[in-house]
């Protein structure tokens, strides 16, 4: 998918296992890789990530690195006219999942409408920074410009 080889195609869980047991036969949750894009993708960590720390700080998982896969996912599904959710399904337990993270209820809200297809949405929600960074950044902001605001 990333690189357009046919070559000894390699699966590949986007967001892993570990992380996400759930996501181990999602669809959505899978890519092909050639073995060197594969190689690329697990070049920073390949182990079991420490779930007490943050996501990401072991540089293994990575958002903007699942914003792009899925991206992968989406484009292919456009270049080859399949329909996104049905050849590329994501359930809604991992839309539950991806906002536990990110937040953005009303991306889940749009899936749910009709309004987004799923792959679409693990795109977005992904490449898009947690919704809690920018409440926090905005109420720093006025703290460092205004002081303490009382009621």
């Amino acid at each position: 998918m990333c690189c357009e080889s046919h070559e000894r195609i390699q699966a590949h869980h986007i967001i892993r296992k570990t992380l996400y047991p759930w996501g181990a036969l999602e669809l959505g949750n899978g890519i092909t890789l050639c073995p060197e894009c594969h190689r690329r993708v697990h070049a920073e960590f390949n182990g079991r990530p420490d779930l007490s720390l943050p996501l990401g700080a072991e540089q293994g998982d990575d958002q903007g690195e699942w914003a792009f896969l899925f991206g992968l996912l989406l484009d292919d599904a456009g270049r080859r006219g399949l329909p996104e959710d049905e050849f590329y399904y994501i359930d809604d337990h991992m839309l539950e999942f991806s906002v536990g993270f990110q937040g953005y209820d009303d991306l889940r809200e749009s899936v749910r409408q009709g309004d987004m297809s799923r792959i679409r949405f693990a795109h977005e929600i992904w490449r898009a920074m947690p919704e809690t960074f920018y409440t926090n950044f905005a109420s720093e902001l006025i703290r460092l410009n205004f002081g303490e605001v009382s009621d």
